[in-house]
């Protein structure tokens, strides 16, 4: 978990992260240079002969050339490599929630997710990039300036192991604490979107009632949390890096001034190096700053990491691995012996049987919450029966794969779904380059393109979220002209045709008879101009259920 986990994701990038680490380990070697070099240089000013200055002059601008155009290359490969990674992980991410079943978007807040697969992702590329990529570098610049005080004077050197338990107490005493506040922000911020797409959802219902003012407090108070969340993180992180590298610098700086007679009075380029020895005392303090800033990005991070991990190691929906394919079926569905509970409710469906034979309509009626829905929701594989199973011309779907056979099934559910789009997109769903001909003909079987044709851009009008530019009536046309046009072998409407008016609905049923011949239909209805298309009906009850022959 964690660490193990983010460096899995990273392999498909291992090249671009190889290659930020290799430039930092140069411009590292360049720093390393930089202390030396002026040492020199102050040495030779201070009349040592054997310095010659201006080559350690020309040294010292081509190493501080060197570090500034290493610099640039690491920050914009760094740019690159975290843009790709951001939208890898945000691509994978989305793909697996996707993947998973319909029982889990239903337990779980929508804000939760967007907070995780669009802005929460970023602390995680920006960790590869930033901070681990570079770690080599850090970690080289703090041995090779460890190194190289031994090499000045061995005992002045021996500061380091006294920097070493300072580093340690400092980031254990705030390990605890950054972890539970990274998990606090997530989840605060998370809060955030949730309530921002809830009520935006309900925004209509938010201004007829006048309940802005509490809505907007309620955000407020949400946006305020996350804020004061965020700002004692950052207090911490920020106090991390400059406490550490100054309680380092004063540890060197005591030891230094305590034994710097032993410098200047036994060698010949005293004065060099003590201006070397004291520059690497310096530059030591950038990597210890920099390791005790990298655990606590990683105790930041590891909160975005937990959450993530928790949501891409549940299974996706069953019959994602299936191999079973269907062409083009025949339309036979079998319900045989199902049982079915929702989640801590009582059960709905007890050994519930119906063969329905290609090409036969049904209609199912009954009072609400006794099971209609469920049945096309558990044939669509939206949830799995608890007991018995369901078969699609004989064969089991639980060995289908589920995109194969949901494209058997044109799905019209009760509440239209459309996009934010024009009419066009929303009818041709899903679809690439969809044929104008077949739009424009399943819409006329929809009953939509008299009202289409008289909008000012026809199909090319945009229609707004969830289409809420059209009534409720075209909205559920268009949904219903999007599945016609697929013309697949099942069909499912579930209350279709519930906002049109009777006129409306008596030419759909009219063009229907024709339309659905020798296709598999399953209607879920009350209204009697849709129940004279069935040639059975089912009326279900919390008891049971009755079939009827039905005459059209």
């Amino acid at each position: 978990m964690g660490l193990t986990f983010l460096l899995h994701w990273a392999r498909p990038y291992r090249g671009a992260l190889a290659l930020i680490s290799a430039l930092s380990l140069l411009g590292s070697i360049a720093t390393l240079a930089l202390p030396w070099l002026a040492a020199q240089i102050a040495a030779g000013i201070a009349g040592d002969a054997t310095v010659n200055l201006a080559r350690t002059l020309a040294l010292l601008g081509a190493a501080l050339v060197a570090l500034t155009a290493l610099n640039i290359l690491v920050a914009v490969y760094s740019a690159d490599a975290s843009g790709r990674i951001l939208a890898g992980l945000r691509a994978e991410a989305y793909d697996h929630v996707q993947s998973l079943p319909i029982s889990y978007h239903d337990s779980h807040r929508t804000g939760d997710l967007m907070s995780l697969i669009s802005w929460e992702v970023q602390n995680l590329s920006a960790f590869l990039t930033a901070t681990l990529a570079q770690l080599p570098a850090t970690l080289m610049t703090a041995g090779g300036t460890v190194i190289l005080l031994f090499l000045i004077d061995p005992r002045l050197a021996l500061v380091v192991p006294v920097l070493v338990p300072l580093f340690y107490i400092a980031i254990r005493l705030l390990r605890r604490r950054l972890r539970e506040l990274g998990r606090a922000v997530r989840e605060a911020e998370a809060a955030v979107f949730y309530t921002a797409d809830n009520d935006l959802m309900m925004l209509p219902a938010i201004k007829s009632y006048a309940a802005e003012t509490f809505h907007r407090e309620r955000y407020v108070a949400a946006i305020e949390k996350a804020r004061q969340l965020r700002l004692i993180e950052a207090r911490i992180t920020a106090f991390i890096s400059p406490v550490v590298a100054l309680v380092a610098a004063l540890a060197a700086l005591g030891l230094l001034l305590a034994g710097s007679s032993g410098v200047a009075g036994t060698q010949a380029r005293s004065s060099g190096e003590l201006f070397a020895f004291l520059f690497y005392t310096a530059l030591l303090t950038r990597p210890m700053g920099s390791l005790a800033g990298l655990y606590g990005s990683y105790q930041v991070t590891k909160g975005t990491l937990t959450r993530l991990e928790t949501v891409l190691k549940i299974p996706a929906e069953p019959g994602y691995a299936a191999t079973g394919t269907v062409t083009r079926a025949a339309g036979g569905i079998g319900f045989e012996g199902i049982d079915f509970a929702y989640p801590g409710r009582p059960p709905l469906l007890h050994e519930f049987n119906l063969s329905i034979r290609p090409g036969e309509i049904i209609a199912l009626t009954g009072a609400n919450g006794v099971g209609k829905s469920t049945l096309v929701n558990l044939l669509l594989r939206f949830y799995e029966p608890d007991a018995g199973r369901i078969t699609l011309d004989g064969t089991d779907i639980a060995g289908l794969d589920v995109k194969a056979l949901r494209r058997q099934i044109g799905y019209v559910p009760q509440r239209p779904l459309l996009l934010d789009g024009t009419i066009l997109e929303n009818i041709a769903f899903g679809i690439e380059t969809p044929d104008a001909a077949a739009v424009e003909r399943a819409a006329r079987l929809a009953q939509a393109w008299e009202f289409i044709t008289g909008l000012p851009e026809g199909l090319s009008t945009r229609i707004g979220d969830d289409g809420v530019r059209l009534s409720g009536g075209q909205r559920q046309r268009i949904s219903l002209a999007r599945a016609l046009l697929r013309d697949p072998p099942i069909y499912i409407f579930d209350e279709a045709t519930s906002m049109y008016d009777l006129e409306g609905e008596a030419a759909f049923v009219e063009d229907c008879v024709r339309v659905l011949e020798g296709r598999t239909v399953i209607i879920i209805t009350h209204r009697p101009a849709s129940l004279a298309l069935a040639d059975r009906i089912i009326e279900m009850t919390p008891d049971g259920w009755t079939v009827t022959e039905a005459r059209r």
